[in-house]
Formats: C-alpha cells, sequence, structure tokens
C-alpha cells in the first residue's frame, strides 16, 4: 500500500481500528477481572484457563494469523474475525459448560489473534510516512489501554452481562468498519499460510527480528509487575506501572524522527538493565527508579511494532512480521511469570539485568542482519 495514496493519515479511521484494539485487549481482561465471579458458576473447574487459552492459541498459531491476514488482506481479515469474535463471545455470555465455554474461548482466541495481526497491518499501510512511527506507538499501547479501561467500566457487573457488552461492542464494530474501511486498501496477497510460513519467518531476520524483541519484553514486564511490587514492599506499583509504560509507547512517534526503531529497541534494552541495577541498590527510591524503567519498557514496546513498517514496504511481509510478533509475545507472556515465579524474591531484579542485557545483544544483531 503505497504512501502516495494518500496526502495524510485517515485519523477518524485509525481511532476505530484503535478502539478495535481495545476490544481485542478486552478479550483478555474481561475474562482475568471476572475469575472470581467465574469460580461461583464453575466450583471445582479450573476458571484460570479461560484466559491461558487465548495465549496457547498464539503460540501455536500466531503465524498462521499472519498467513491468514497475508492472503484474504487485512480489511476481510479484520472484520470476519470481529465477527467471530462477536459470535463466540455472546455464546459464552450465557455461560454453558465449562467445556463448552472453553471451547467458545478458543474459537474467540482465533479471533484476537487475527485481529492483532491485521489491525497493527492495516493501521502501518494506512498511515504516512510521517506518522507511521506514531500510530504503531499508539497501537503499543492497547493491551494497557484496554485492561485498564475494563477494569475501570466493569463495575459490579457479573460474568455474563460483562460478556455479552463486549460481544455486542465487538458486532458493532463490524459495522462501523464495513462501512469505514475502504475495500482497495491491500494490492498484494499471498497464498494461504502453511507450516513452511514458520521456516521461512524464522530464517529471515526481518521478519523476526521485531517479535524477537517483543517476545522478551512481553515476558519480562508481565513478570516484573506481578512480582517485583510486593518484592519492594510497595503494591501499589501493581497499578501504576502499566500506566506509565503507555508512556514511552506514545514517544516512539517522537523518538523514531531521529533514532531508528530497530536502534531503539536494543539500546532501550541496555538502559532497562542499568535502571534495574540501580532499582536494586537504590532502597527506598527503588519504587520510582522502576516507574521509570518502565517508562523506558513502553519504548520497547511501541518500538517493536514501529519495527515492522519500518522493515517492510509490503502489506503480506508486514503481515507474516505481525504474526511471528503475536506469536513470540504469547511465547514470552506464557513463559516469563512461571520463571520468575521460582526465583527467590530477591533474585528478581539482578535476572531482569540479565535478560535485558542479552535482549540488547540478539536483538542488536537480529536488526543489524535485518538492515543488512
Amino acid at each position: 500500500m503505497p504512501d502516495a495514496r494518500a496526502q495524510r493519515t485517515p485519523w477518524p479511521l485509525i481511532a476505530a481500528l484503535y478502539v478495535t484494539g481495545l476490544l481485542a485487549g478486552a478479550q483478555f481482561s474481561k475474562v482475568s477481572l471476572t475469575l472470581e465471579g467465574l469460580a461461583q458458576v464453575y466450583p471445582g473447574w479450573p476458571v484460570a484457563f479461560a484466559v491461558s487459552g487465548v495465549a496457547v492459541m498464539g503460540i501455536v498459531f500466531g503465524v498462521m494469523a499472519g498467513g491468514i491476514t497475508a492472503s484474504f488482506g487485512p480489511r476481510r481479515a479484520i472484520l470476519w474475525a470481529l465477527a467471530i469474535s462477536g459470535l463466540a463471545g455472546g455464546l459464552g455470555a450465557f455461560l454453558p459448560p465449562f467445556p463448552v465455554l472453553m471451547g467458545l474461548r478458543i474459537f474467540e482466541g482465533a479471533g484476537h489473534l487475527i485481529l492483532v495481526v491485521a489491525v497493527p497491518t492495516l493501521m502501518a499501510g494506512l498511515a504516512v510516512a510521517r506518522d507511521r512511527a506514531l500510530v504503531m506507538g499508539i497501537w503499543a499501547t492497547f493491551f494497557g489501554v484496554g485492561f485498564s479501561v475494563t477494569a475501570l467500566l466493569i463495575g459490579d457487573a457479573g460474568p455474563s452481562r460483562i460478556y455479552g457488552v463486549h460481544a455486542a461492542l465487538m458486532v458493532v464494530m463490524v459495522g462501523l468498519l464495513a462501512r469505514m474501511l475502504p475495500k482497495g486498501v491491500v494490492t498484494a496477497r499471498r497464498a494461504l499460510p502453511r507450516l513452511s510460513d514458520h521456516l521461512l519467518i524464522y530464517s529471515t531476520p526481518r521478519l523476526f527480528a521485531p517479535g524477537l524483541g517483543h517476545g522478551i519484553y512481553a515476558g519480562l514486564f508481565l513478570a516484573l509487575i506481578t512480582f517485583v511490587p510486593a518484592a519492594l514492599g510497595a503494591p501499589w506499583l501493581a497499578a501504576v506501572l502499566p500506566i506509565v509504560s503507555i508512556a514511552g509507547s506514545l514517544s516512539v512517534g517522537v523518538l523514531a524522527r531521529w533514532i531508528a526503531p530497530g536502534t531503539l529497541v536494543w539500546t532501550m534494552f541496555l538502559l532497562l538493565a542499568a535502571l534495574f541495577g540501580w532499582t536494586a541498590l537504590a532502597g527506598a527510591f527503588a519504587p520510582y527508579i522502576l516507574i521509570a524503567a518502565m517508562v523506558v519498557s513502553g519504548v520497547v514496546a511501541g518500538a517493536g511494532f514501529a519495527a515492522v513498517p519500518w522493515l517492510h514496504k509490503a502489506d503480506e511481509d508486514r503481515a507474516l512480521s505481525n504474526g511471528a510478533l503475536a506469536q513470540l509475545g504469547n511465547v514470552g507472556t506464557f513463559s516469563g511469570t512461571p520463571i520468575f515465579a521460582a526465583l527467590a524474591a530477591g533474585a528478581y531484579l539482578p535476572a531482569a539485568v540479565g535478560v535485558c542485557l542479552v535482549a540488547a545483544l540478539v536483538t542488536g544483531l537480529a536488526y543489524r542482519a535485518a538492515r543488512a
């Protein structure tokens, strides 16, 4: 989708796509925030798996989602994913037997995967070059903002009502985007995804480099906000850290005008290593150093998303790279917390320093190879 097609970024459409991203983020938060209610409806069942089922889908099928987006085009992929998510979420609102609910969550997870690949692919294609890094920085906040908005609006409503409202909003977005999205937004498509797509992506640095950094970031970020606030004796940080990271992601639009997104990723990992080391030694000031570190982590997240259009001109390549980003992000989300749970509290920050140093090395090499 050449930039010459448009003289300006269609901000109303970008806003509508971002709202779609918030609804995609809420596919996680609507369940995680109602686990207590689900436990009352399904006594004796492992209701927490209703959340992690979506992450497992991402691990297994993330690359396939990128291939489907590249094959059908982001417009059709988004509309179908919204419809699938709305249908599965709406049926889930009736709170059927737990095995049926899990099946619906897996089905809804398929829609979620397509959305988190197709929406940023389309947003990057619609934005003109000067706005692209800003648009990707905005997109990088979708999960945290979606979680926060859900937490603010959820009140004391039960799971059935919350799931029903969410499904209805998904259906509303189908109608809205069907009218707003131009039909000619894709110029090239590829064959349906194959298992060999994994070999293609993970043997091509420009396709997997953004996902590599994002996977490390996702695992580290979730683990730190889960364990470190209590370890520092500052439980209030659990609510603050996700919010301040948004500021870092939004700053990418400005920073990327002077520093390439790939360079931002590995240099910010180095800065994170220094800040986590400082946090470990800062005593009473540790919570405030950690807040600064989380702002920097938001830059890593935003720069990773911005690196996809920076490395790729073609929509089909962006879709494949976003598929790898979704897959590795889910690997990080799934694995980071259990790994840190096995550590002693005093080892959290030293471990974070080590992870960031390794991340700076491997992402620096990956982006160097990608640009070569």
